[in-house]
């Protein structure tokens, strides 16, 4: 495959996870549960803890730090195929830890928590998405 598909192909599965993460959170009717008086403890508790799930993705973007170094070294060589495989792996696996974010949100709606936690939740999945686009340099 030339960059250029690859890149396409790249930014087509990027736009399907983002939406297999943001999706149902959107879908999902709010406070199918009631905590009843514990909601306001048990939001600031949930928030903190599905932050904290965010360092989950360090290790994840280390390894899609190196497949783009990777490629970038290997380019107009035979390994070239082998690298972008390589990169569309290993960014379909980060993917998936940045997905943590949403589903927290959704399981916080499920349960009724503040609107608050499950919008901050949920935008926190598109920023780690953002950090796993392709470089334009190379294309």
């Amino acid at each position: 495959m030339k960059p250029q598909e690859v890149r396409r192909t790249l930014r087509m599965l990027w736009w399907l996870q983002l939406s297999v993460a943001v999706l149902p959170v959107c879908l999902v009717p709010a406070g199918l549960f009631s905590l009843g008086q514990y909601t306001e403890r048990v939001s600031l508790l949930f928030f903190v803890l599905a932050l904290s799930l965010l360092f989950l993705n360090a290790k994840p973007f280390q390894r899609f730090k190196h497949a783009v170094i990777m490629v970038g070294q290997v380019r107009e060589t035979a390994q070239e195929a082998d690298a972008w495989q390589r990169l569309m792996h290993v960014r379909l696996r980060a993917l998936w830890y940045a997905c943590i974010p949403a589903w927290s949100a959704l399981f916080a709606k499920v349960l009724g928590l503040d609107m608050p936690v499950v919008v901050l939740l949920t935008l926190a999945t598109p920023v780690l998405f953002w950090l796993y686009r392709t470089p334009k340099q190379l294309s």
